[in-house]
């Protein structure tokens, strides 16, 4: 399948949800012909001087996996540009980019399984309590996602990998099929340090 390649320093993982600014023309046309390209690819672009450990194409210096979207609701910004919330239904590879004549980037889309397993870590109880106290506390957050899911172990872990400030290079490698115990590790060794300063 080819679809659309939105370049974006954007880490998203399946169910997450994040709210978009469109304004050049070749995304506004994107977005219009997304129910008939069935969504479009969010993908991370490294920037000038900025290194990877993990595999980018060297051209575009695009990331060689990304976050495939469905947009799930529009509103227009107090500017006046146009504002979509979109959904990961799953992360692909990408492959074969090329251009369009309106610079837009298209590559075929391979699928690549996240997290398959749901296994119940005890580790998660903690995850899964500042999750729910961070929400909480920001309205921003209820909105986005109406329904969280805190009873899923792979929810919480995966909103956390998205919402905590850290360089894409550093959890790009949480988007790997057998990475859940690591990002579970990853993330108590955080939070267990937060709260024992």
């Amino acid at each position: 399948m080819i679809l659309p390649i939105f370049p974006l320093p954007v880490y998203l993982l399946p169910n997450g949800i994040t709210q978009l600014r469109i304004f050049e023309q070749r995304y506004l046309n994107m977005v219009k012909n997304s129910q008939n390209t069935q969504g479009f690819v969010i993908v991370h672009t490294l920037r000038d001087g900025q290194k990877s450990k993990y595999k980018t194409n060297a051209k575009t210096r695009l990331s060689e996996w990304g976050s495939w979207v469905d947009i799930v609701d529009f509103d227009s910004g107090e500017d006046g540009m146009l504002l979509i919330t979109v959904r990961c239904k799953s992360l692909v590879n990408i492959a074969d980019v090329h251009q369009q004549e309106d610079k837009l980037n298209l590559a075929t889309i391979l699928p690549k399984p996240h997290w398959q397993a749901e296994v119940e870590n005890e580790r998660c109880l903690l995850l899964k309590t500042q999750l729910e106290r961070l929400f909480d506390s920001h309205i921003a957050l209820q909105k986005l996602y109406p329904s969280p899911d805190f009873d899923s172990d792979n929810w919480v872990c995966a909103r956390w990998l998205e919402l905590l400030p850290i360089e894409f290079s550093d959890k790009q490698h949480f988007s790997q099929d057998n990475s859940f115990v690591e990002a579970v590790d990853f993330l108590t060794t955080i939070f267990v340090s937060e709260t024992s300063s």
